[in-house]
């Protein structure tokens, strides 16, 4: 993962989030605020087979990738540069007695679509209201269970699903599958009523909702 500077809105006209489909090296790019509240550009690629932490992380590996996005990318804009590792995996409980798996602690995935972090959020607030109701004495304590029984199965429906569906089609290969995946994405952006299910299930509002019919 990349973060810089560069405005790469007004250099590629490109949306605050954009998913680059390339079956070589596929990218995505993020503008998130920065600590300085002046926005920064996240840019995500995969490393590259049998690419060493060296070679990603070197001036060259670096150029190579964001000249990709522009050729005039000034290498000065750059402000950070990390690798990590991606993993889809599920807790297989998200509580032991008095101990609660919540956000990256209880689920992990591909960071394509930031699915992980909104996932978490929602486990944060799930979890704040029951033991609010418990603590208060609202409810008794078989209420601590309804946590796992919504946040774990929604998570595998919704984040583990999408997030690998996303990835499979931006690293595509062959050309007609990426042209049906691209023909497919134009059909649902033009019928406002699969764009708009498409939209409440990628924000995850869908499985918010969802989640309130478990009890």
């Amino acid at each position: 993962m990349l973060t810089s500077v560069f405005d790469f809105q007004s250099a590629l006209g490109c949306r605050e989030r954009s998913y680059i489909s390339d079956p070589e090296e596929w990218t995505n790019l993020f503008k998130v605020m920065g600590d300085d509240l002046k926005g920064r550009w996240r840019a995500v690629f995969p490393a590259r087979e049998n690419e060493s932490d060296e070679e990603a992380f070197s001036e060259a590996g670096v150029r190579r990738r964001m000249r990709k996005l522009s050729r005039d990318y000034p290498m000065e804009a750059l402000v950070h540069r990390n690798i990590y590792r991606v993993h889809q995996r599920v807790a297989k409980a998200f509580r032991a007695g008095r101990v609660f798996l919540a956000g990256d602690a209880a689920h992990v995935n591909n960071p394509v679509g930031g699915l992980g972090l909104n996932c978490g959020i929602h486990d944060a607030m799930e979890l704040a209201e029951t033991l609010r109701l418990v603590v208060s004495g609202q409810a008794g304590e078989e209420l601590l269970g309804r946590y796992e029984r919504r946040r774990r199965p929604l998570n595998i429906e919704y984040v583990q699903q999408q997030t690998v569906a996303n990835k499979k089609r931006l690293e595509e290969r062959d050309p007609k599958v990426r042209q049906a995946n691209f023909d497919e994405l134009k059909r649902i952006a033009s019928d406002p009523l699969l764009h708009k299910q498409f939209l409440m299930r990628t924000s995850l509002i869908e499985s918010v909702r969802k989640s309130a019919r478990i009890a």
